[in-house]
């Protein structure tokens, strides 16, 4: 019970934020962004302080990782191609915009897509949430790709033994 309000303390600070909070109306990968960004911060609360890591920039910068609206991808131009390379990037930008940011939680959110962008983390949390982030994903893109071929797969017997 202690950790889960440990993890609340730090997740409030977010959502005092209205444009942290319009992360729930953005699709991310079969769910929500925030709901997303919730999994790898809460995956990676518990794995940083078992590891004995700095479980509070830890938990931070995983909040921080995917702080970025459709409209921040529309002013920034950003095509589809380039989206995983420049998101980071925008995530810290909207990131120092509303919160004091120490270097653990800029290293988190720039490398949390390594490899496939440049530049490696840096510290253990940043690999951490770089971990967290790709384990949740892969989670995410089955059990919601899982759940519509299910449910598009239903439709079409449905509609031959209809």
């Amino acid at each position: 019970m202690k950790n889960k309000k440990i993890y609340y303390d730090i997740y409030s600070e977010f959502y005092d934020v209205n444009k942290y909070r319009e992360l729930k109306a953005m699709v991310h990968h079969g769910s929500n962004r925030l709901d997303h960004i919730n999994r790898v911060a809460k995956m990676s609360f518990y794995l940083s302080k078992f590891m004995k890591l700095d479980y509070v920039s830890c938990t931070r910068g995983a909040m921080m990782h995917d702080f970025f609206t459709s409209d921040d991808l529309k002013r920034e131009g950003v095509k589809y191609k380039d989206f995983l390379s420049i998101h980071p990037k925008i995530a810290l930008d909207n990131s120092e915009k509303y919160f004091d940011l120490n270097e653990i939680e800029k290293d988190i959110i720039l490398t949390h897509m390594y490899p496939v962008v440049k530049g490696k983390p840096n510290y253990k949390e940043s690999k951490v949430v770089c971990f967290s982030d790709k384990i949740v994903s892969f989670y995410e893109f089955f059990k919601y790709q899982f759940k519509a071929s299910v449910y598009i797969s239903s439709i079409i017997f449905i509609r031959m033994i209809g």
